[in-house]
């Protein structure tokens, strides 16, 4: 009758496990796709975890804006991306000036490009700021509003951690 007991029970704990671990995980966030169509997207890995814009810092301003202007300083673009939740409230912004053609700018010099981080320690355009990076632009479409690319920075700062940002892209229709 023991053996018969066991016989049973085996079977039902099996079926129980199972069931336990068929629960959905959480999907994790993704990166968006690199893309040069106007699609509307950001994202970079922040000290290895996925940043994408998120919630709406105030009632004017939303959470990604992208602005390519071709006649102030020899063609500007400002990048202002933020993510808001309930543990952080970080942004990002890229600016660069002289910017006039797809390829590679440099943001080391806050003159000319720079990046910038803001969390619970800030890294602006001080000149304390350790900051090595670069900007591709891998789309400037004035004809059709586009502008799409990709970025990369290192940013430290004495009472801060570094951070760094890898696999960085965006992709916006201008108007």
């Amino acid at each position: 009758m023991k053996y018969l007991n066991k016989l049973i029970l085996l079977p039902l704990l099996v079926l129980l496990l199972a069931a336990s671990s068929c629960k959905k995980d959480k999907a994790e966030p993704q990166l968006p796709a690199a893309t040069m169509e106007g699609k509307n997207t950001f994202g970079a890995m922040v000290n290895g975890k996925v940043w994408t814009p998120k919630g709406r810092p105030n009632f004017y301003e939303s959470n990604l804006s992208v602005v390519y202007d071709p006649g102030y300083e020899a063609g500007s673009l400002e990048i202002k991306a933020f993510r808001v939740t309930e543990n952080t409230d970080d942004y990002i912004f890229i600016y660069m000036s002289q910017l006039d053609h797809e390829g590679i700018y440099n943001l080391d010099n806050p003159k000319f490009g720079t990046a910038t981080f803001w969390s619970h320690c800030t890294y602006e355009r001080e000149p304390e700021v350790y900051r090595r990076g670069k900007l591709e632009i891998t789309k400037l479409d004035l004809t059709n509003g586009i502008i799409a690319g990709k970025f990369e920075f290192t940013l430290a700062k004495l009472g801060c951690d570094t951070v760094r940002v890898t696999e960085g892209r965006f992709d916006k229709k201008l108007f």
